[in-house]
Formats: C-alpha cells, structure tokens, sequence
C-alpha cells in the first residue's frame, strides 16, 4: 500500500516568488550603492537625467523590498485563508498607489509634484520614501549583523534542547515581523497629518541691526526678507495670499528674498511670481535663485522671472539712490561649496565676480544676498557688512527651538542641521561683518520639529 501524495504548500508558490523579487532588488540596490551615488560623493559628475532616476529607483527598490518582507510576514501569520487574502492585497494596493508617483517620475525624468493630492497624502509619499531610503539599508545592515552574531553565540554556547533553540528565535521574530508590517505605515500616517498643522503657517519676527557701516542718514532703514517658499506640492499657491497680506502689513522701505521660490517645477512659476507681484515697498524688491529653482530648469526659471520684471540678481548688483545716499544690493547666484562643483563657480568666484568694481565710498555699503549660508565666509572676507541667506529651513529637525533674540548658539540650536551646515539659523558675526540665516517659509520636506517658519523685519539702527 503506497503513501498518500504529499499535500502541495500553498505558500511555497508566493514564498519563492517574494525571495526572487527580494535578491533582485537588494542587488539592484547594492549595485547603485557601490557604483553610481560615491562617485557624485567624491565629485564625479553625472549626467541628471542619470542620477536623478538612480535616486528614484533606489527609494522604488526599498519599497519593494519592504513589501517583500511585510507580505511573508502576513502569509506566516496562522489567521483564516479569506483573512490573509484580504491583508495580501490592501498591502498590495497600498504599495501600488505609493510606488505610482515614483515609476512616473523614473519615466520621465522629472519630479511630480502630487498638486492634485491632498496635504497629508503629499507629505506621506515622501515621508515614506525618505524613510525607507534611508531606514531599510540600516534595518538590513543591523540584521545581518543581528543574525551573524546570534549564530556565532550559538557555536560557542550551543543550547542543550531544540525547544530552547526555537522559542526565543520564533517570539523574536514574530515581534521584529508585526513591527516590520505596522510601524512605517504609523509613522508616515502620523507625521504626514501632525505635518498639515505647520504648512503654510509662518512666525513673524522683528530685529534690531546696529548697523555703524551706514550713513545716518539711512538709520531706521526697515527690510523684510523671507525665503525658501518652495511653492508646489507642501506649499501651494492657496498659502500665498496670507504670505502677501503679513509682508505688506509690515511696509518695510525694501524687501528681499533669498532663493527658492518654487519647489520642483517651473509650472509654479505664474502663481508664485503673481503673488510676488502684489508685495509693495519703497525701496523695491530683490531676489537671488536657489537651488530648488534649478530643478526644472535654470534658464527658463530665470527668464520667466526677469521677464515679469523682477530684479533678480545673479552675481549681479544694483546701487540704490536712497534721499541722496547710496546703497549696494549685491546678489550672488548658487553654489554649495566655496571652491565649486560640476563645472559650476564656487562662492569665492561668485563674490569676486559680483562685487568687481565695488567701490563703497562711491556705491555705498553692500547688503549681500547667498541662498547658501556659506557664502557668508568670503563675503566677509572681503568686507561686506550684512549678508542675508537661507536654504536651511532652521535645521528642520531640531532639539531646541530658536533663541527669542534670535542669536545664534552652538550650545542651544542642536539637531539634524549641524551635520550639515556651519550657519544654520538667526545671527552670526565674523568681525564686524554680520550674517542672518532665515529659516524659510515654505517646505520641501512635510515636518519641521523647533525649526519654525518665519518672515523677518529687520531694522538698521
């Protein structure tokens, strides 16, 4: 009499597919890890069409291989076969929706600014690629390390039944696996909709300068500077009307904005530069370009905005005729390193470009414009009094909020924008020149912690 034939595992099927998936994408991702991204580290410059499908499939590659992981979880679960079903495919679905946007944007080449989504479901898609770009290498890395280890403490204390081997393996695995499955999907849930409370809603702070560079006569000069709109999908163009009543309520002589009008897309550039257009001061106003602004394209970015009629300055600066005394407005075009990068002048370059010529006896102190803060070092370098800068969004995660005088203090500001930048927020000093850093208005990532946004009236005194 011959044995029944063995039952087939239903799960064997979706188990050898999910590894299959899985090996392909963490080799995929292994592969942009060690190739393509270190070499744009140690400046090697690649094309951007390249690189910046290379970064979308990498967040692409993470998701998948999270899902992976989370599918095999549910389908180990012991639940009724209609329950597994019904979890396989709302995770199948969620995964979908949220790898959408990405596949378009790998397709094109282009960022899509998800204008059509509501706020929380905007600021979700890149909470959750962001945190899966960064967070799964880490998870994967801890693991192999977690597993390595484990297995060589068993070789040298190996357990003395198979019951003690397996329980604390199985429980420790159950919870990693519920872990894995529900807490990005809280997080990203929680942050995005904590993160719809903040966009849009700015501080107003007012500052004394002293100012003993200028001419008395321009003592009790008002300026209002704001920056880093980032008009798209976090800030959209309804949020520029209350922007342009609070500026205009403060009727500065002359107001300045550095860099960053738009977030991704020069589609922006109509609403944005209309609302621009409605901000009134005596003295006029002027602008710099940042880097969100090059993302679509640089020249038409420019274009657009010179050909509205903006004083938008690019190593460039204009000399004001204030009741008979002069003042220079100098404005420096982007640059992220004071040496340069990819064929592009650096802050040395662009300084000396900018203020060739400069003579303050005839054209008056300069006031400096630098999206990056780091321009500040040659600006003083070469004597300019007063530099104005964004970019940093406060630090955008911080431990602390602001000073109240707005000062800056290594011992105080402490969070994610000390690794990336010397000048992070409010004032600092290099002899008697003077740098302010604005945390910015809008936002290109959905949460800001102790980094408020704000719009600055600062008076020379």
């Amino acid at each position: 009499m011959h044995d029944p034939p063995p039952t087939p595992d239903p799960t064997t099927r979706p188990r050898t597919i999910r590894a299959s998936i899985r090996l392909a994408a963490i080799t995929a991702l292994v592969l942009i890890a060690a190739g393509p991204l270190p070499l744009r580290l140690i400046g090697v410059d690649i094309p951007r069409a390249i690189g910046f499908r290379l970064i979308i499939a990498w967040l692409i590659l993470c998701s998948i291989i999270w899902w992976t992981y989370a599918d095999a979880a549910i389908t180990r679960k012991p639940r009724r076969t209609s329950t597994r079903a019904t979890m396989r495919a709302a995770l199948a679905l969620f995964i979908t929706i949220t790898l959408a946007p990405a596949i378009q944007m790998l397709y094109t080449g282009r960022i899509v600014d998800l204008l059509n989504a509501p706020l929380w479901a905007a600021g979700a898609f890149q909470i959750w690629h962001m945190g899966m770009a960064i967070g799964l290498p880490l998870v994967l890395l801890a693991a192999l390390f977690a597993r390595t280890g484990t297995r060589l403490l068993r070789a040298l204390h190996p357990p003395k039944t198979r019951a003690e081997a397996r329980a604390p393996d199985l429980s420790r695995r159950e919870w990693l696996a519920t872990a894995g499955i529900y807490a990005p999907l809280v997080l990203a849930g929680g942050l995005s909709v904590a993160s719809t409370r903040q966009l849009g809603r700015f501080n107003i702070n007012r500052y004394d300068i002293p100012a003993p560079w200028l001419p008395p006569r321009l003592r009790g000069l008002t300026i209002t500077q704001f920056s880093d709109l980032h008009v798209g999908r976090l800030y959209r163009p309804q949020f520029l009307p209350h922007l342009v009543d609070q500026v205009n309520r403060l009727k500065s002589d002359l107001i300045l904005f550095t860099g960053d009008l738009v977030d991704v897309s020069n589609d922006m550039l109509p609403p944005a530069l209309a609302a621009l257009n409605q901000l009134h001061s005596p003295r006029g106003m002027y602008l710099v370009i940042g880097n969100h602004d090059m993302i679509d394209n640089r020249v038409n970015f420019i274009r657009g905005v010179q050909d509205a009629g903006f004083n938008l300055l690019i190593n460039e600066r204009r000399v004001l005729d204030i009741d008979g005394e002069p003042l220079t407005i100098a404005g420096l075009d982007w640059s992220r390193t004071p040496a340069g990068e990819f064929g592009r002048p650096g802050h040395l370059e662009n300084v000396r470009r900018t203020l060739a010529g400069h003579d303050p006896r005839i054209d008056g102190p300069a006031i400096a414009l630098a999206h990056h803060p780091h321009a500040f070092d040659a600006l003083a370098d070469v004597g300019v009094p007063l530099t104005f800068s964004g970019h940093t969004h406060g630090g955008q995660l911080m431990l602390r909020a602001p000073r109240a005088d707005g000062i800056a203090d290594p011992d105080h500001d402490l969070g994610a924008g000390e690794f990336l930048f010397k000048y992070m927020r409010g004032f600092y000093n290099a002899g008697p020149s003077k740098l302010f850093v604005n945390s910015g208005v809008g936002n290109w990532f959905p949460i800001r912690i102790n980094a408020p946004a704000e719009i600055v009236q600062l008076r020379l005194v």
